[in-house]
């Protein structure tokens, strides 16, 4: 059997959040929401700040802004996340104009010099610490700490807040080492009638004569003290900062989104799939000889299970247990889909039925069941007259076990007819629309979608960036009970990545840097079409063999091994693959072939809310040895936002690599699942990733099927999420935070 991975807990019930409209990000826009209490500005170095100064200020725990400032001769875009309640990162893309790198050779068209950073903030020390209201809040943090660190600062900052009846006065001093030269402090005004309004002032300690050709941009002239002071103007997400500083104008705009919110959308359109919503259907429910003589009733059930896009159902009733397996692509959450089955499945049990047992399966694997010990208790919970922590008493969760975990699960009470139904039902496709993807699921669980698709790369001489925007279109076809035919096709709408002239100089084999020869072969190809194989041997463990096109740059044969721990905060997986390089146009391949072997650790922390640590260390496609590391954070919204870095013996000089500091392969990354900005569940998520311009260092094929996030998305996550109940009963407001 497999092992227990918790008993459920009292749920904690919250009121839902105010919802307003947000805007998030040139790279994903999208509608949400919230209301963020007003904590801090953004500065120009991205973190919170003052005008140019850090402060020790932090954003509510989950908050992503994404802003441009301006403050001649620089201007940047940049990316902020508060990505845990006491740690503040960012990044950005920094522009120094008059610093014009296009009559270099090789960066003909490059334009002026831009230069990319990241920063962090940490706070020691919380405001009013321990309930000593004269404690200042206490942070440190370093600015441009990797790379050509040509804005590196390193700096401590101290926060103190006083209200008065008619506002409050936000007071910040610091001290910084090198781009910040020493002693620097600001205040914040607020005042109580204008409470969307406030009043920065600075006095600013940048060394100009730190930043890259100061003489040429007109920085040299510039003394490090200086005093400035801004206007700032809160609306909703969007924050705005305009003000003067040495005589020349500053600006800043940001929008932010909570990503804690459970729900930027609540799902007005699963309310239940009976009239009302209500448990009960309208015919009487059978007894249990009716149930075993008749298959009016299971016929029943299996069709409603069907209409609410739940697929390859198997149940059986014995000894008062009525046990379910299913699957549910359409659904983002497990827990939301087995609430949808209970639901059902309560409107056609035999009456004598005291317990419920459903397991919910990915792709024939098997993965957590939800154990509910008393039907008597779920009817009145679905009817209003108990509550989701007296029904969370009840409820066992457990890790599958491939056999079943009682005999009820091994037995299948489906006859022929309703296998023949089952059949005919195959051919039946639930369709799901919105503005940012079209899908159609059958009831064996294949699937065929349309959604668009971006690329991006940063840093390539001819241009600081590239990218590619097109659409994919992409089909999973249930062959046979674990086997599965996967494949997609893409068409590239717009693109200048083709326009990429210079030929890559990396000294390893060219496993990604001819990326521009591939966008220049063909418009539309064939990105994947394989054969994936999946096996559950035994509780908590998974197994999956590839054949055939992997990706738009290689085919081969391959298989993954997965371990789970019986706790669910440890897992291992070793994948091995054996593949050749496809040539530009995807027709056929060049010579290289290799075989990469890597093996992967995870780790859910436990003290760290949705974070989860990877390291994997191996032989990647170029060859070369290493190890890669990744941090992410799940956050209750469903967004993950996470960061890798790998270092490797590669040694490759490809800019801006050189032999005595050879480039190592890093990035960040954030998923979306597209089913929090829709009104009704939809599981299709967007992935984006931001990488310098792609290298051959450390470089990993893309894997047909990764077993652990499949294992952890699906229903992993969902498992550990609390009681294991969220959104089971579709009652809007029921998950907030």
């Amino acid at each position: 059997m497999g092992g227990l991975v918790r008993r459920a807990v009292v749920a904690r019930r919250q009121s839902s959040t105010t919802l307003s409209a947000g805007l998030f990000t040139g790279l994903a826009l999208f509608l949400c929401a919230y209301v963020l209490p007003v904590q801090a500005q953004y500065s120009s170095m991205g973190l919170s700040g003052l005008i140019h100064m850090p402060d020790a200020r932090m954003q509510p725990d989950g908050t992503l802004a994404a802003g441009y400032t301006h403050a001649k001769p620089y201007s940047a875009p940049y990316v902020t996340a508060q990505i845990l309640p006491f740690l503040e990162v960012s990044g950005r893309y920094t522009r120094i104009q008059g610093y014009d790198l296009s009559n270099n050779t090789g960066w003909q068209g490059y334009g002026d010099y831009k230069d990319k950073s990241a920063g962090f903030k940490l706070r020691l020390i919380p405001e009013n610490f321990q309930g000593y209201n004269w404690i200042p809040e206490i942070s440190v943090g370093i600015d441009d700490f990797h790379g050509t660190k040509l804005f590196n600062s390193e700096f401590i900052a101290a926060s103190k807040r006083v209200d008065f009846d008619w506002g409050h006065i936000d007071g910040t001093v610091g001290y910084g080492r090198k781009r910040i030269g020493g002693l620097y402090g600001g205040a914040r005004l607020g005042l109580a009638a204008l409470p969307n309004w406030g009043l920065v002032a600075e006095y600013d300690r940048t060394r100009y004569g730190y930043d890259p050709q100061y003489h040429h941009t007109g920085m040299a002239p510039r003394r490090t003290g200086a005093f400035g002071a801004a206007l700032e103007y809160r609306y909703g997400p969007m924050r705005l900062q305009e003000g003067r500083m040495r005589g020349q104008p500053v600006f800043n705009v940001s929008f932010d989104v909570a990503l804690q919110q459970r729900e930027f959308v609540p799902k007005i359109y699963e309310s239940g799939p009976f009239p009302g919503g209500l448990w009960a259907s309208s015919s009487p429910r059978p007894t249990a000889r009716q149930w075993a003589e008749s298959d009016e009733w299971r016929l029943g059930l299996l069709q409603t299970l069907h209409a609410e896009g739940l697929s390859n159902v198997q149940a059986a009733w014995r000894d008062g247990v009525l046990a379910l397996r299913m699957s549910g692509e359409r659904y983002r959450y497990a827990s939301r889909g087995v609430g949808r089955a209970a639901l059902i499945a309560l409107a056609y049990a035999p009456l004598e039925t005291q317990q419920l047992e459903i397991t919910w399966e990915h792709r024939g694997l098997a993965g957590i069941t939800w154990n509910f010990s008393s039907v008597p208790l779920l009817e009145r919970y679905f009817a209003g007259t108990a509550s989701r922590a007296q029904l969370a008493h009840t409820l066992d969760i457990y890790y599958a076990d491939p056999a079943g975990r009682t005999a009820a699960s091994r037995a299948n009470d489906i006859d022929q007819a309703l296998e023949d139904l089952a059949r005919q039902q195959r051919g039946r496709f639930a369709f799901n629309r919105s503005l940012l993807s079209l899908s159609a699921t059958s009831t064996s669980q294949s699937s065929y979608s349309l959604t668009p698709y971006l690329r991006n790369y940063f840093n390539d001489p001819s241009g600081a960036f590239k990218y590619d925007v097109g659409v994919r279109l992409g089909a999973e076809v249930n062959v046979a009970r674990h086997l599965w035919l996967d494949g997609s096709l893409t068409g590239s709408l717009a693109e200048n990545v083709s326009d990429v002239k210079q030929a890559s100089n990396s000294r390893l084999p060219h496993v990604r840097s001819d990326i521009a020869e591939y966008r220049r072969a063909s418009k539309i190809k064939l990105e994947k079409l394989m054969l994936n194989q999946y096996w559950h041997p035994a509780a908590r463990t998974y197994v999956r063999a590839s054949a055939g096109i992997y990706e738009e740059m290689y085919a081969g044969v391959g298989a993954q091994a997965l371990y789970l721990h019986r706790g669910g905060r440890f897992a291992w997986d070793v994948a091995v693959d054996a593949v050749r390089q496809r040539n530009f146009k995807g027709t056929g391949f060049r010579d290289y072939n290799t075989v990469t072997a890597i093996a992967s650790m995870h780790y859910k922390v436990p003290f760290l809310e949705g974070v989860t640590a990877t390291v994997r260390a191996g032989r990647f496609l170029a060859r070369d040895r290493g190890i890669r590391t990744e941090l992410s954070r799940t956050f209750a919204s469903g967004i993950e936002l996470g960061a890798w870095y790998t270092h490797t013996n590669a040694n490759d000089i490809t800019s801006p690599g050189r032999p005595g500091k050879p480039y190592q392969d890093k990035g960040v990354f954030l998923r979306i699942p597209l089913g929090s900005l829709t009104a009704h569940d939809l599981s299709t998520t967007a992935d984006l990733r931001l990488s310098p311009w792609t290298r051959d260092g450390g470089q990993m094929v893309t894997s047909p099927d990764d077993l652990y996030q499949t294992v952890r998305r699906k229903w992993l996550d969902n498992a550990f999420d609390s009681d294991g109940l969220r959104s089971f009963a579709d009652v809007i407001g029921e998950d907030a935070p």
